[in-house]
Order: C-alpha cells, then sequence, then structure tokens
C-alpha cells in the first residue's frame, strides 16, 4: 500500500509509493515544502477597490510573462518536448481560469478584501472542490490550479514588498526532488537543473510531473504517503521507478545492488530500442498494433520515437478545462488537425467528450451524477454537435476514428451515427470541406457492454476495451490506490472471460478490437493478450518497445497454452506469480528479480 515502510536489519528503510517513470539512480535527497502563507486579512475602503483588482491583474500578467519565459527557453536550448510545451500552454489558460480570476475578483469587489485573501479563499474552495472527485485526472486539474495560485501570491508578495515569502526551485545537478506536489512549471524546472529523480506524495501515472519524468528519462515515483516527514534534506535515497519505492539510508550492500539492476536496465533499454521500426508480430505471424494513450497533440511525436503506430486513444477533456466557456467548434478543430497530421499515415482513436459523474467541469455547468460521457452528450445536444463538426472537418488532415465513451447500449450509438449525419448535412450546407466517412469505435467500460458485446459490434468499425473501469465496474471497487490489490488484478477468471466475450463478438463480426487500459502497458499480460485475440493495443509511450519485445518473441501457440494455464489457476493472485515466473524463465534478460518480492521488467 502507497506509503508503507519497512526496516530490515542493517538495511535502509523503504518507502513504497507507485512508479510512473521507470529507472534507477542514487542521490541525495532535496525537500521542497510549499510551507502554507500567512496571509493578511484587509478590509479596503471603496476608493482602493479598483486598485487592488489592477495589483491583482497585474500579477496574473507577471506569472504569464514566466511561463513564456520557460517556454521560450525551452524553444532557444533545444528542449523543446512536446509534453513540455504543451503542459504549459494548458498551465498558461489555468491563469485566466474563472476560479481563479473571476472569483479572486468577485471578493475584492463585493466584499472589499486585499488580493491576497480573496485569492486564499478561492484556492480553498477549489481544493475543497477537487479533493472531493474520485476521478484521478481531475484531481490533478485541482492541484494545476492550486499551484497557478502559489505563482500569484509570489507576485502579490513581490508587489507588496514581501519578496521572499514563497520560494523558488532551486536544486544541484543530480540531486532527488522530494516534495509534496510539482506544479507543470516545477517539474519542467527541476528537470532542466538536472535533478535525478522525482519523488511526491501527491499526482498520477498520467499526471503532469509523470509526463515529464518520462519524456526526460528520471525515474520518478507519486503516492508516496508523508515523504517529505519521511526523508531530510541531504539523505542518501534510492529511488526504483520501476517498482514505485524508494530505500532511504541504503546500505552498501543495497547501493551495489541497485546500480548493477540499473546497468542492466539501461543495457536492456538500449537494445530494445533498436527494434521500435520493427512490426509487433509473433514469430508465428500474429501482428498486433501498437498505439499509443496521448493528451495533447504536441505529444504526438514520442509515439514514432518509441516505436508505436498511431494514437489509440487522444482524450479530449482538457479542452473544456480551465476555461469559462467550452471550445469553440474551431478551436477543437485546430487541435485534433495537429494531431491528426503529425500522425500521419497512422490512425488516430480520438475519443468524444468524457466529464460527468464526478467528472465535474466548470465551463459546462453542473452535470448529473448518472450521466457520463456519451450520455452527458447525448444529453446536451448542441455541444456534442459542435465536437462532431470539427471531428468531421478535422478528418481531412489524416486517418481519424471517432471512439465513442462508456457506451451500453445499441440504440446510444445509432444516436450518434444520427447526429453525425446531421453534422455533416449542415457542413454540407455551409460549404464547408469535411470528411463524412469516419469510423466509429465503441469503449467497453462496463460490464453491460462486455456482455452484450455480440449487440454492439453490428454498429461499429471496432471496439476499445477500457480495461481500468471495466475492471473497477466489474470488481465494484474506487478509483483509489487504498483498493486491495487482489481486486484490481485483471487475471480474475471472471474478467478474463468477459474480455473474452468482446473479443470473440469482434472476431464474429469481422472488425477489430482493441484494448487501452493499464493492463496493455504490463509485459506480463502480453500472452494473456495475445490469446485474448485483441488486435491492437494502446498505451504509455514508454511501454511500446518492451511490450513489442514480449510480443516479438511470443509465438501465440505458446500464449494460447499459458493462457489456458492461467485460466486454471485457483486465484488471480497464483495466476499473476505464474505469468512473472513465466517471464523470468523464457526472458531473464528482459526481467529482474526484485531485492524485495516478484520480478520487475527491465525497460
Amino acid at each position: 500500500m502507497a506509503g508503507d515502510n519497512t526496516r530490515n536489519d542493517n538495511l535502509g528503510v523503504v518507502l513504497q509509493g507507485e512508479g510512473v517513470s521507470e529507472g534507477i539512480v542514487m542521490g541525495n535527497a532535496v525537500r521542497w515544502d510549499r510551507t502554507e502563507l500567512l496571509v493578511e486579512h484587509v478590509r479596503l475602503p471603496q476608493s482602493l477597490v479598483e486598485l487592488e483588482i489592477a495589483r491583482f491583474h497585474d500579477a496574473v500578467a507577471r506569472a504569464e510573462q514566466e511561463i513564456d519565459g520557460l517556454y521560450e527557453s525551452l524553444v532557444h536550448s533545444g528542449m523543446s518536448e512536446g509534453e513540455h510545451l504543451g503542459l504549459l500552454d494548458a498551465h498558461k489558460m489555468t491563469l485566466h481560469d474563472p476560479m481563479i480570476q473571476g472569483d479572486t475578483e468577485r471578493y475584492i469587489r463585493e466584499e472589499h478584501l486585499n488580493a491576497e485573501w480573496a485569492l486564499s479563499m478561492t484556492l480553498k474552495r477549489v481544493a475543497a472542490m477537487f479533493s472531493a472527485m474520485s476521478d484521478p485526472f481531475f484531481r490533478e486539474r485541482g492541484q494545476d490550479i492550486i499551484h497557478i495560485g502559489h505563482r500569484l501570491h509570489h507576485f502579490l508578495a513581490r508587489s507588496s514588498g514581501a519578496d521572499g515569502l514563497v520560494p523558488t526551485l532551486q536544486l544541484q545537478p543530480g540531486s532527488v526532488l522530494v516534495a509534496k506536489s510539482l506544479s507543470p512549471a516545477e517539474a519542467i524546472a527541476a528537470s532542466r537543473q538536472g535533478v535525478s529523480a522525482m519523488v511526491l506524495e501527491s499526482g498520477t501515472a498520467q499526471g503532469h510531473t509523470a509526463i515529464i519524468a518520462r519524456s526526460v528519462g528520471i525515474p520518478a515515483v507519486i503516492a508516496l504517503t508523508n515523504a517529505t516527514d519521511q526523508v531530510g534534506d541531504g539523505d542518501r535515497v534510492i529511488v526504483d521507478g520501476f517498482e514505485g519505492e524508494i530505500v532511504v539510508h541504503p546500505s552498501q550492500y543495497e547501493e551495489l545492488l541497485y546500480s548493477r539492476r540499473a546497468n542492466r536496465a539501461k543495457a536492456v533499454r538500449r537494445t530494445v530500442g533498436r527494434n521500435k521500426a520493427l512490426a509487433a508480430q509473433t514469430p508465428d505471424g500474429y501482428e498486433v498494433k501498437l498505439r499509443c494513450n496521448l493528451d495533447f497533440a504536441k505529444q504526438a511525436f514520442v509515439v514514432d520515437n518509441h516505436g508505436g503506430r498511431g494514437v489509440g486513444l487522444f482524450r479530449t477533456e482538457f479542452l473544456y478545462l480551465e476555461r469559462a466557456h467550452p471550445p469553440t467548434e474551431q478551436e477543437q478543430c485546430v487541435v485534433y488537425s495537429d494531431i491528426l497530421e503529425a500522425s500521419k499515415p497512422h490512425p488516430v482513436s480520438i475519443r468524444t467528450l468524457d466529464v460527468g459523474g464526478d467528472k465535474a467541469v466548470r465551463s459546462l455547468g453542473e452535470t448529473p451524477k448518472g450521466l457520463r460521457a456519451i450520455r452527458y452528450c447525448l444529453a446536451n445536444e448542441d455541444l456534442f454537435l459542435t465536437q462532431l463538426r470539427a471531428l468531421l472537418r478535422a478528418a481531412r488532415h489524416g486517418h481519424l476514428r471517432i471512439l465513442l465513451p462508456f457506451i451500453t447500449t445499441p440504440g446510444e450509438i445509432r444516436q450518434v451515427k444520427r447526429l453525425l449525419q446531421r453534422a455533416s448535412a449542415q457542413l454540407r450546407a455551409e460549404g464547408v470541406d469535411h470528411r463524412a466517412d469516419v469510423p466509429i469505435g465503441a469503449m467497453i467500460e462496463v460490464p453491460a457492454a462486455a456482455l452484450a458485446a455480440d449487440l454492439l459490434a453490428c454498429e461499429v468499425d471496432y471496439f476499445s476495451v477500457g480495461t481500468n473501469d471495466l475492471m473497477r465496474y466489474t470488481m465494484a471497487v474506487s478509483r483509489e490506490s487504498s483498493t486491495p490489490e487482489y481486486l484490481r488484478n485483471p487475471l480474475h477468471p471472471g474478467f478474463l472471460r468477459m474480455l473474452k466475450l468482446v473479443t470473440q463478438a469482434g472476431q464474429a463480426a469481422g472488425i477489430p478490437v482493441a484494448i487501452c487500459g493499464e493492463m496493455a502497458s504490463k509485459p506480463r499480460y502480453a500472452p494473456v493478450l495475445l490469446a485474448l485475440g485483441f488486435n491492437e493495443l494502446s498505451m504509455t509511450p514508454e511501454s511500446v518497445p518492451l511490450v513489442k519485445e514480449v510480443i516479438r518473441r511470443t509465438p501465440r501457440s505458446d500464449a494460447l497454452a499459458v493462457y489456458h494455464k492461467v485460466l486454471d489457476m485457483r486465484s488471480a493472485v497464483e495466476a499473476k506469480d505464474y505469468l512473472d515466473s513465466y517471464m523470468v524463465e523464457h526472458y531473464p534478460e528482459l526481467v529482474q528479480p526484485r531485492f524485495r518480492g516478484a520480478p520487475h521488467y527491465a525497460r
């Protein structure tokens, strides 16, 4: 469980979190802790209200200049990774979010509060709202807003002559950064200052810190409870991004062991990386397309860099965040066109808006709990039509596939088809260039959809199984990392049978079946997914090389034997142990025995 710690005699203290960027490094810790600001509460006379609002606007402008400066320095230094620039763009948009600007101005104007106190009240309300959400994606967005608030406090402090109240990140090259959380700008600054690893108390696998760490190849561990209390400045630490653990005050023996593992992992990564141009095809001729999951169009270049073939999941929710109003058709069209152009000639599955339930987006107003994803879109046709029109217009720029989330009935798909026809008719009448014949896919994320996959297959051009949500709803568990591991194990026989129903339905209908959840990223599951008959696997870009290597070296006949052996196991835990043993036996150079526990994969 995240935050657990153990100590063996003469060995270091092991703290367990979640690994989100692989690698093993050793270094001295530097703690980064944003202490709570002591903000003065001042009631202003009416005559000073407009001046105070102007002071707040000046802080916003200075924060924007700071982000622009970092953006330019990245470009000029040759470090303009697509993820970095995309995250800075989104971070800059957050500055103008009505939850910061609008509410803070309202507190100043209506309650005559000083800007610092008004901003603090805004941040407390935002923190409470986002912390109540179970979806990690939206929790991360809440953290982004709070980080922006801290920078605004910094510039407000400067304007009042109290500069220095908010610390600035400064690191020595090779140090291990330990923090509660990081903003995109701080994570990028840390990577540019030569940090060797990042350890955070919060964050998600798809959050900005994880994305940045993976893009620059430094290990990162998140969800490590009370890390800033358990690790001191200057403490010697080992960070294992494979297994999500750190070792504080390691022994010489541990340093030697982890050093050997780190060197071996680098050697394996170099060897596997040479195969990036090769197809993911088994020795007996079964080919699987390996695609990637992305959030930003500027990430597209990393797909090819890691040997992927297109985008299996492009999320569109970020377009609706950090803004007062939903994005326009033109704004969406530009983003979709960019990702399609950058991914040619490979396909891009763009998922339509997935909000609602606990995924609240302020620009969309209140979203009823039961209306998530496609249900929400069908209940808000004007909003949905805008997105569909943008998609059809962008389709001229590449190989677009429209992916519909949270599908449960054939009727929902037919409704979407009618809306697509309406969108096409509108564009045609307006003389706007577009493509009307775009493939449509259904995400299989709820048990009802999996059990009725044969009915859904008649309505779509492909399936994409979202194993994260499908597993969650099948096992009746939450998204929280505190959920017992055995309830998150995808080798549960009931879950495997559900996956088999989906692939069988796809095969019977002659449509490809993809998988885009976390299960696809794990090399241990590759033989099982081969046996189940998946045609496409979509994963984080960094996962592609090793998964491809396992596929290229596993005959499908062997995979079928492994799958049937897994089905004979008495429990999912036993099945997982068997798969780990199988990997160690058949691909020992790709797998390293852990110092404690099961093996890890030397990506």
